[in-house]
């Protein structure tokens, strides 16, 4: 094969030559293109987050009988009225399934315990009672050490519903049926106790708010033992005299 020129050589050079710096051209003209979008980009995200964090908070009054109003936050939303998810006036009387899901939250927390969580367990379920049922539970387990005396028994709870009847005459007056097994220590001897037991339950129908989400209490509760060994109720009121008076009182009578 024959040699090639110098002229020949040099010539192939300057064409690999300049075929490499187009291409650098071109990608350092994309770079260039990218960056500068880039910072556009940055530019106008943190012009918005200043401008949000100079806003002032958006602040909606929500009246009792449902109607929205916003009361602080920027003009437009004062101009438009945005509609927004506040419940529609004059909330209808809760469900069947709101009255039992505030029965079997009030049991649950009231019967089911463990002596190392019963003092949050009985606070859960005080906190779904109405005055002046919670008044005088809380009256009770103060005066009689309720809450020492589980945690020195290691008293154990469960409790399981079995059956739940509404009332015929009282929309807010509930029968509930279930099974009741209690534990407890006798110095090295655990002790197990299993009842069925009856419990009435009237509930009280307040106005929903952020505190009273549901519109309803635990007005009145008495529990009655139907079969098993005699137990000690855990508050002084489980004895209380059931009342089907106005639906619309939070009041109990209660036997100490």
């Amino acid at each position: 094969m024959p040699a090639k020129s110098a002229a020949q050589v040099e010539t192939f050079d300057l064409g690999r030559s300049y075929v490499r710096d187009g291409f650098m051209r071109a990608y350092a003209n994309r770079f260039a293109v990218i960056a500068l979008l880039s910072g556009i980009v940055a530019l106008l995200s943190l012009g918005f987050a200043v401008y949000v964090r100079l806003q002032p908070p958006t602040i909606i009054r929500i009246t009792p009988d449902g109607e929205a109003t916003v009361i602080s936050g920027r003009a437009w939303f004062h101009k438009n009225r945005l509609p927004l998810f506040a419940g529609t006036p004059n909330d209808p009387e809760p469900m069947e399934y709101e009255k039992e899901g505030i029965i079997r939250s009030f049991l649950n927390d009231y019967l089911n315990y463990d002596y190392r969580d019963i003092g949050d367990r009985w606070s859960d379920a005080l906190n779904l009672t109405a005055e002046p049922l919670r008044s005088r539970a809380v009256e009770i387990i103060k005066k009689e050490h309720r809450l020492d005396q589980a945690r020195a028994a290691q008293v154990r709870s469960t409790f399981e519903i079995r059956e739940i009847d509404p009332s015929k005459q009282d929309p807010l007056a509930f029968t509930v049926f279930g099974v009741r097994n209690v534990y407890r220590m006798d110095g090295t001897r655990e002790t197990a106790e299993q009842m069925v037991n009856r419990y009435e339950i009237r509930l009280a129908l307040l106005n929903r708010s952020a505190t009273v989400p549901r519109g309803l209490l635990i007005a009145q509760y008495k529990e009655t033992q139907i079969d098993g060994e005699a137990v000690e109720p855990a508050f002084a009121v489980d004895n209380g005299v059931f009342d089907s008076g106005d639906s619309h009182t939070s009041s109990t009578d209660t036997q100490p």
